[in-house]
């Protein structure tokens, strides 16, 4: 049972978007904090970096006032040329010490951010043509994962800044296949499991998982099919480990605004829909999403509009008799898993 505990609007970053989009989020002391969607959250240092304008570069901002900074989204710094062309999609390490970018000139760049500077660490090529749509870094199992215009989902060693394997992806429909015969469309989401080292990720309409050697371990059944405003936009990875047979290893955003929670069968090789959030708090396309809380209980949810939300896990003692009774009813059938990975 997931309820929306939460409704805010995003406000910081928001300056010369061309729409409301919100880009990230988090939670701080149960206050729901945004930026705009070229904006990407450096949470130790409670900053955010900006970046796509013409500078080919990033600036780095306030997110959430303090006792030094008094002011949000005051610029603190600017780093220009970081591409030979506009950075078209950013993310910083959870730990604050890393950033890598990926650019419209198909290039992702690594960086070491120590507060003061951004020193490259290195380029990687490896996508043909087009612009980086997505990238992920996990510093615990020393990853990076890409995606592109071009189809390719691609894994790199940050530890030795190398090319370490293309993931093949598994398509829903023939016509998702990238052997060159086929229309190729863009990678929409790559997100990390930063406990296994999982990959899940999100190229046309499917949603498949991979393992830490490449492994495609889970793809949704041929029998999912979305269309429409029903096709996913986003989707991320939980920190869900693999003992946990009936917990939630991936959420999906969707056009309609519509969150769905994703577990995995292991022996069928199938993701399977466990659960989707009931109230309709958003109605515009999803374009952020973050698993937040030392127990993973608390869901972040960004929409086109700007309008945020944070669903939280009920505990027994939140539910009313009526709810109660439907819970038990519904264990008793064997037909619901809690969307909490670690209840």
């Amino acid at each position: 049972y997931l309820r929306v505990s939460t409704v805010d609007t995003c406000k910081v970053g928001m300056a010369g978007q061309i729409d409301s989009s919100v880009g990230d989020m988090c939670l701080v002391r149960g206050q729901l904090v945004g930026v705009g969607r070229t904006c990407a959250l450096i949470l130790p240092l409670r900053k955010y970096i900006r970046f796509g304008g013409p500078n080919n570069g990033v600036s780095l901002h306030v997110a959430m006032t303090s006792a030094r900074y008094r002011e949000v989204n005051k610029v603190l710094s600017i780093h220009d040329g970081m591409h030979r062309g506009p950075i078209s999609v950013a993310k910083p390490s959870l730990n604050g010490l890393w950033l890598v970018t990926g650019g419209m000139d198909s290039t992702v760049r690594v960086w070491k951010y120590n507060s003061q500077n951004m020193q490259l660490q290195a380029t990687l090529c490896g996508h043909d043509g087009g612009r980086i749509t997505c990238l992920d870094v996990s510093t615990t199992f020393g990853s990076i994962v890409t995606g592109g215009t071009d189809g390719k989902i691609l894994v790199w060693d940050l530890r030795t800044l190398t090319f370490l394997r293309q993931l093949n992806h598994a398509p829903s429909k023939p016509m998702s296949a990238h052997d060159g015969s086929a229309k190729c469309f863009a990678v929409k989401s790559v997100s990390i499991n930063h406990k296994n080292g999982n990959v899940v990720t999100l190229l046309h309409s499917t949603l498949c998982v991979f393992d830490i050697n490449g492994n495609l371990v889970a793809n949704q059944s041929p029998d999912v099919e979305f269309e429409g405003n029903h096709m996913p936009s986003c989707a991320i990875a939980t920190d869900c480990p693999e003992w946990m047979e009936l917990g939630i290893v991936a959420v999906s955003g969707h056009m309609n605004g519509d969150v769905r929670l994703w577990g995995m069968d292991y022996e069928s090789e199938l993701l399977i829909l466990r659960h989707v959030v009931p109230e309709n708090v958003h109605s515009c396309p999803i374009t952020a999403l973050r698993v937040s809380g030392d127990k993973q209980d608390t869901l972040l949810v960004g929409d086109k509009s700007g309008k945020m939300s944070a669903c939280t896990t009920l505990k027994l003692d939140q539910l009313n008799a009526s709810e109660l009774t439907s819970l038990v009813a519904e264990v008793q059938s064997g037909s619901t898993d809690g969307p909490d990975c670690t209840s």
